[in-house]
């Protein structure tokens, strides 16, 4: 279960990049971070918040593995 919080900040400090076909909607920061840091990422799921419902392709985009 997302808090209310987590969807304040995604509000405003997110940018939606995409979604999966289990609904799930995936986010990063809308500013670029300082140099040497990376964009964070997350993903804010569609029912309960379990990490094996994040699809192969998302979870390699989630840990910086690909980028698109």
């Amino acid at each position: 279960m997302t808090t209310a919080i987590t969807r304040v900040i995604t509000m405003f400090k997110g940018k939606l990049v995409g979604e999966d076909y289990l609904g799930n909607k995936y986010y990063h920061e809308r500013k670029a971070p300082p140099a040497g840091r990376r964009r964070k990422r997350w993903v804010i799921y569609n029912g309960e918040d379990e990490a094996s419902r994040v699809p192969p392709e998302w979870h390699a985009w989630l840990h910086y593995t690909v980028d698109d």
